[in-house]
């Protein structure tokens, strides 16, 4: 596991500036990857974000962006105004989100919101079930190779969805497909409570499986705990099963229960 030192140098690796005494070099390796030698230790960054754009038509009114009529014209300066869906794309669910007391995106600490990440793997049984969901048995299977479960996780999901890619099918499928997915059960997420997991992710665009929805029993009880939900993560299956850390990094905008995020692992 990285130590602290590690973490802080490492969440603004895309303009990395170390003290003269620390010695960095960053090595691009793919568009969504990185390698970094950071104190004589080798560590690795993966981009787990979709690119943000109109494909994600999940949600109503989706994504809109327009130049600013007459903004640095004379200076060749551009300037857009967008319009989006707080829960578009790759993106943080904040408690406010279903409980209106709840903690906002404005609401939440940065030490929230750097996490030991875990990764439970359900692609197996997600192939042979489109609403499959993490159980308390695939929580068992994971600590017992894994040790448990560190408090404070993020304990991720890994069914091997691709949003855009059911997008781009939806015309194609019946009523009943159109509503599964895979996600997590609720006696999973009672488990998740006791070990103390503080998120969960997943690589669907609902924390909750399609065949719940739209009671969402997992989003009411796990938001409303004070807890979060991270929704759309992709590369997951290039990232380790323990030993990372999560960095989801959201603007911190008041009042907000959402927020489109850029998220990275760690290891």
């Amino acid at each position: 596991m990285m130590d602290r030192r590690d973490i802080l140098a490492l969440t603004a690796l895309g303009t990395l500036a170390l003290g003269s005494g620390s010695r960095a070099n960053a090595a691009a390796i793919t568009p969504d990857t990185a390698s970094l030698s950071l104190h004589g230790r080798q560590l690795h960054v993966l981009d787990l974000t979709h690119k943000l754009t109109q494909a994600f038509a999940f949600t109503p009114g989706r994504l809109s962006m327009e130049a600013v009529q007459g903004s640095g014209s004379k200076v060749g300066m551009a300037l857009n105004r967008v319009a989006i869906v707080e829960h578009t794309g790759t993106h943080l669910d904040a408690p406010r989100h279903f409980a209106p007391d709840g903690a906002s995106v404005g609401d939440m600490p940065i030490s929230q919101l750097i996490v030991p990440l875990v990764i439970i793997d359900i692609r197996q049984k997600a192939g042979k079930d489109r609403d499959a969901r993490v159980m308390p048995d695939d929580i068992i299977a994971w600590e017992r190779r894994h040790g448990r479960i560190p408090a404070g996780a993020c304990v991720a999901m890994l069914s091997g969805w691709d949003p855009l890619a059911m997008m781009a099918r939806y015309g194609r499928m019946s009523p009943a497909e159109r509503r599964k997915s895979p996600g997590f059960d609720a006696a999973a997420m009672d488990m998740l409570m006791k070990r103390d997991a503080k998120g969960i992710a997943v690589d669907t665009m609902s924390l909750d499986a399609g065949e719940s929805m739209p009671d969402f029993p997992v989003h009411l009880a796990w938001l409303r705990s004070g807890r979060w939900g991270l929704e759309g993560l992709t590369n997951l299956d290039r990232a380790p099963a323990s030993g990372g850390i999560l960095f989801a990094g959201v603007a911190p905008l008041d009042q907000a229960t959402g927020m489109p995020a850029r998220v990275i692992a760690l290891y």
